[in-house]
């Protein structure tokens, strides 16, 4: 083979690197510090498809917030754990099954609800909120708040606002 030959492949191997890593760097979920925290109401968004408690509905919608960008926070009522209907659930188990650091689940206590905590945390932080609940029993402490609504529409996440 001549030096031109190897050139070529050269090129040709070079151009093949860069649309690979292109094509990589569309699909990949960005690293946890090169994305802005959003707090998420798990209790609220595991009810967004068909009014019916669901861990699968909360991870669609977390894996969706992680595809743009976002390092999602998320509150869960301890009642969480009867809504799906596994009371061993705990936040290294809620972090396992939402594919999360544990640090990024907070199982509120029992006789207590997560709005309390996710509104002090959001008001905090400075965070949006991901919550059909527009805390009309805390209008205080929701105020300045922003709320991003939405919805599981089959395989779509659609939120309102982000």
């Amino acid at each position: 083979m001549e030096l031109v030959d190897w050139l070529a492949i050269g090129v040709l191997g070079a151009a093949l690197l860069a649309v690979f890593t292109a094509l990589r760097r569309r699909t990949k979920i960005k690293k946890a510090k090169d994305r802005r925290r959003i707090a998420v109401d798990g209790t609220n968004v595991m009810f967004w498809h068909d009014n019916r408690a669901k861990l699968a509905t909360l991870k669609k919608v977390v894996t969706d917030l992680r595809r743009r960008g976002y390092d999602p926070v998320v509150f869960l009522d301890a009642s969480s754990r009867h809504h799906i209907g596994d009371r061993s659930f705990d936040e290294g188990k809620f972090a396992s099954a939402l594919d999360l650091a544990r640090n990024r689940i907070m199982v509120c206590p029992a006789r207590t609800e997560a709005d309390e905590f996710i509104l002090k945390f959001a008001r905090q932080e400075r965070l949006a909120i991901v919550s059909n609940d527009r805390f009309r029993d805390r209008p205080r402490a929701a105020r300045n708040i922003r709320l991003i609504r939405g919805r599981v529409d089959g395989d779509r996440t659609i939120l309102k606002g982000l």
